[in-house]
């Protein structure tokens, strides 16, 4: 399911499917692409959606456990990565068969789907940018307002949903093939197609990865000013943050990008697009690995995090072992002392028999 046309995998609607290769005149044939996303994405999107509530789940219990690991925006991370998830079922079966869930379905799913895509990259920027201001800018009163992180994300927030109402405005349902698809409906309209395009691409990774670079860049400089912990470890936590998002949003927007130009017909060969359509749908199930790798990669690196799991996901048969190993200990350690006593006692009472004695005036030696 494309990003820009969540039908774009499976149906055979003939913007998609049925594009006109200039060259030979007749419909570009895409069976096969279809055959492999009706096989392919149902699997991966359920795979995708149960690894993912494991994580996120996990770690925002883990948040509401313990008080003082709980920041503003790795819960809201967690909770866009989650919403995120939660459209995926509805992919799932979109991909495998036809749109069964009906107009208005169409159009929230969709508006819920593009919120929270935005939001999740948007607010892994936000996390960058308030290490970032807490280390390097902390001398500066007016970047360390305690209402600062809350306005950031209500920001975040409504940014997010502005740019998903344009996804929801031209989403429609439709029947192509007998079948229902929901599909984006622009009409007389093409220039919003690109435009929603490059949306996506500026939105969702060109300006998150700036700001991303831009903080790890700094906190690098920041940290080779000192040699303390508290200036490298936001470093480090920045780097590896900045590495993933390239390595998962890239591919997946410059694919876009090459699909924009394939709208302003600067590619219109059938065995360009039928290339494009492949690299879209693999480079999507790389982006989309984003709702795991997000948890995972906050827990990996923040030893705080790593600590508290180890010691929520200890069980409560290793929690009774290790009880009964203590009283085992501590029940030897009694053991040991009271075998001493009466030993002691014993030859404190052989000493006494043997004074005692008659004809015997030697004292007790003390």
């Amino acid at each position: 399911m494309d990003v820009l046309t969540p039908s774009e995998d499976r149906t055979n609607y003939e913007d998609y499917y049925n594009a006109v290769g200039l060259e030979e005149f007749e419909p570009c044939k895409k069976t096969h692409i279809r055959e492999f996303s009706n096989a392919f994405l149902p699997v991966f999107y359920s795979i995708t959606c149960i690894l993912s509530v494991v994580a996120n789940l996990t770690l925002l219990i883990i948040f509401i456990k313990y008080k003082t690991l709980r920041k503003v925006f790795p819960v809201n991370i967690v909770i866009s990565d989650i919403v995120f998830t939660l459209t995926l079922p509805f992919w799932a079966v979109y991909a495998s068969s036809e749109w069964i869930f009906g107009y208005d379905s169409c159009k929230a799913i969709t508006l819920v789907y593009m919120v929270s895509l935005y939001s999740s990259n948007l607010f892994v920027a936000s996390l960058g940018l308030q290490r970032f201001l807490d280390n390097v800018m902390y001398n500066i009163k007016m970047f360390r307002s305690p209402k600062r992180n809350t306005i950031m994300c209500i920001l975040v927030w409504l940014l997010s949903a502005l740019a998903a109402s344009v996804h929801a405005h031209f989403v429609e349902t439709h029947e192509f093939d007998k079948q229902n698809t929901c599909t984006y409906h622009f009409g007389d309209k093409a220039a919003w197609k690109i435009y929603v395009r490059f949306q996506m691409n500026f939105l969702g990774f060109v300006i998150p990865f700036l700001v991303l670079l831009f903080c790890s860049i700094r906190l690098q400089c920041f940290a080779r000013e000192g040699s303390t912990f508290q200036r490298h470890m936001p470093a480090k936590l920045e780097t590896g943050f900045t590495i993933v998002f390239f390595l998962l949003w890239c591919p997946y927007s410059i694919v876009i990008f090459l699909h924009a130009l394939q709208d302003l017909h600067v590619f219109y060969a059938c065995t360009i697009n039928i290339h494009f359509d492949v690299a879209i749908q693999v480079t999507e199930c790389i982006a989309f690995l984003h709702v795991i790798v997000n948890p995972l990669l906050y827990v990996f690196l923040n030893k705080k995090i790593r600590r508290r799991l180890k010691g929520t996901c200890r069980t409560t048969r290793e929690y009774l072992l290790e009880e009964s190993n203590s009283s085992s200990v501590t029940s030897s350690q009694n053991g040991t002392f009271e075998l001493r006593s009466v030993q002691r006692f014993q030859a404190r009472d052989r000493n006494n028999s043997w004074a005692e004695r008659p004809g015997n005036l030697i004292p007790e030696a003390t």
